[in-house]
């Protein structure tokens, strides 16, 4: 009886005041883009969430297969909540009732005017003083010239490391100040550098691309220079231990057997070794190197600590390096292309990754980012150009394909902030998906680039 039940409730339509922390959040009354909420499906964990459900909607529908109610649960919850009403996908929900409208069209003048403090939604770890004091045009030339001074530096690093050197920490922070002063003035410029151009190898240009994300986050969370110096050396220098390691291991296309396996995962040991003999090098940069690949279920290696025993800075370079990593081609798989990897980090917060570290990291990066190649609603193609960092969702673009896929006269820059995401406009727009980098022969290095097209 309780299979049979289960199987005839795929979703129940409930009152947003009836929202509660485990509940899965299948669908809403309304669209989507029009919320916070970044991802279109997800469990309730927070009182903070079903307190954000309630001012922006009445009715929610809950996936009783999914989160924490059981099928118990919910007959229950339909047995004491008279005035919940039940449907299956896509049917229609009954009337909702009369009272609670006044309070939850207060909680939603409340929020649109940012009072009370305990709806917002940002994070006791947000604190973002850094202003954009430049645009995506002006800085793009300059990230470009910084990112690759910085991978002529690493290049001629991992050389003399190979052949028995140490790391010069102090030059190596002189080397990394002007691309933490490009982040600063304008961090959508340098993450169009790093997507449109990935110099020399994979393992260099992924070390120069890691401390990028490093900075970039540190500079979402607000971190002090010395801070983000730290993170800007740390990330450049995560996988130094490589080159102690075999060069047909470190190029080796395809699977690594057990032994092999067991080697590669060494190069955490060889890099701490490098940097204790090293000078410059502070504990935070230690902390990033040694638990890179720790994680939060304990997991991880070399270590298999987890939860708060990882040293944030060590956190912080983890989500950074597996987001590198897997937007990045690399000898066990492709680069998938970036909001599949934004909607996978977030399937993985709560166990490989702490809560709130992924939340803050996908706020820092958007789950379309810069470069990002966009297809809207109406079939145009397009480059994320910039952040909406109240809007996930909703960031510039700049469309540079008609919807039969035709190169436009001009490319058009379109702030999707300003336009309705509802379809019952007839101007509205969303991004209906992402594309991996380059599709359509759209190639981001083609924009904004030193002596090229604007």
């Amino acid at each position: 009886m309780a299979d049979l039940y289960t199987e005839s409730i795929e979703r129940i339509a409930i009152d947003s005041a009836n929202a509660a922390i485990g509940m899965y959040v299948a669908k809403l009354d309304r669209p989507w883009l029009e919320t916070p909420f970044v991802f279109q499906g997800f469990e309730i964990r927070t009182r903070e969430e079903v307190e954000m459900l309630q001012a922006y909607c009445n009715t929610i529908y809950v996936d009783v297969r999914r989160g924490q109610l059981t099928a118990a649960d919910v007959k229950q919850l339909l047995a004491t909540r008279s005035a919940r009403t039940v449907a299956r996908t896509g049917e229609r929900a009954l009337p909702q009732r009369q009272d609670g409208r006044l309070s939850r069209w207060l909680s939603r003048l409340a929020w649109r005017t940012g009072l009370p403090a305990r709806f917002r939604r940002e994070s006791r770890l947000e604190a973002d003083g850094y202003p954009i004091t430049t645009t995506v045009r002006a800085e793009a030339p300059v990230a470009f010239s910084v990112c690759k001074s910085v991978f002529l530096a690493y290049r001629r690093l991992a050389d003399e490391v190979r052949a028995g050197g140490t790391v010069p920490g102090g030059s190596l922070r002189k080397t990394l100040r002007p691309l933490i002063d490009s982040i600063l003035r304008n961090p959508d410029a340098m993450a169009w550098t790093i997507f449109s151009r990935r110099h020399g190898g994979q393992a260099v240009g992924r070390a120069v691309a890691t401390s990028v994300w490093c900075v970039m986050f540190g500079r979402h969370l607000g971190f002090d220079r010395l801070g983000l110096e730290d993170l800007a050396l740390g990330g450049l220098l995560l996988d130094i231990g490589n080159t102690k390691l075999p060069p047909e291991l470190v190029n080796r296309r395809g699977e690594l057997d057990r032994d092999q396996r067991a080697l590669a995962a060494r190069h955490v040991e060889f890099g701490l070794d490098i940097l204790e003999r090293s000078r410059g090098v502070s504990a935070n940069v230690l902390d990033m190197v040694a638990h890179h690949h720790e994680r939060a279920d304990g997991s991880g290696y070399p270590g298999g600590i987890g939860g708060t025993k990882i040293p944030f800075y060590g956190r912080m370079a983890a989500i950074a390096d597996c987001y590198d990593a897997m937007t990045t081609e690399n000898a066990y798989s492709p680069a998938y292309p970036a909001y599949e990897v934004a909607r996978a980090l977030n399937e993985m917060r709560g166990r490989q990754f702490d809560e709130e570290v992924v939340e803050q990291f996908l706020r820092t990066v958007g789950v379309f980012p810069t470069a990002s190649v966009v297809e809207l609603n109406n079939g145009m193609l397009g480059l994320v150009i910039e952040q909406n960092r109240s809007n996930a969702l909703r960031p510039k673009v700049m469309l540079v394909l008609d919807a039969e896929h035709e190169p436009l006269p001009k490319p058009k820059i379109v702030e999707m902030r300003d336009l309705p995401p509802d379809a019952t406009h007839a101007n509205a727009m969303w991004i209906a998906t992402g594309h991996e980098h380059g599709a359509f022969g759209i190639d981001p290095a083609n924009y904004f680039r030193p002596g090229g097209r604007d």
